[in-house]
């Protein structure tokens, strides 16, 4: 009985540290009309490391394998517009010279490409821990157990 008590405990406190910025909308809108949508909050990569951004896309919004994605930064007013594809177990979002890449562990990593020529190799410049809506959705349901 202990042994669950602090099993719960820990993973409340998980959830609580991993919580979303309240300034993400649930919902996002694109050309007039609301849509709900897949998203990933990202941060920085450290124990209890700070929240940096919410990334997602629109699944209803998907033709030939890319969808319309929305970039939220920290503390900025408007999202970054974005194109999502998914390969293979990996979260992909670009947009101009820019690419964000999410894998199925949850790593995120950054990409700039505005100063590299065509075909030349990038490595990726910042890390992140990124968590899905899903685990919101656990977030969520601890807190109304307690």
């Amino acid at each position: 009985m202990k042994k669950t008590i602090k099993t719960i405990i820990t993973l409340s406190l998980v959830a609580i540290l991993t919580s979303c910025s309240e300034s993400v909308p649930e919902k996002v809108d694109v050309a007039s009309q609301s849509f709900d949508w897949k998203k990933w909050d990202c941060y920085e990569y450290s124990y209890g490391g700070k929240y940096l951004f919410t990334i997602g896309y629109i699944p209803e919004l998907k033709q030939d394998g890319y969808a319309v994605g929305k970039l939220f930064l920290k503390d900025a007013d408007t999202p970054i517009d974005t194109i999502y594809e998914r390969t293979g177990v990996q979260h992909e979002w670009t947009w101009e010279e820019y690419q964000i890449r999410i894998n199925s562990d949850g790593t995120g990593r950054y990409w700039d490409f505005s100063d590299a020529d065509k075909g030349e190799m990038v490595t990726s410049s910042e890390v992140y821990e990124c968590t899905s809506s899903d685990w919101e959705k656990f977030d969520k349901f601890m807190s109304s157990i307690w």
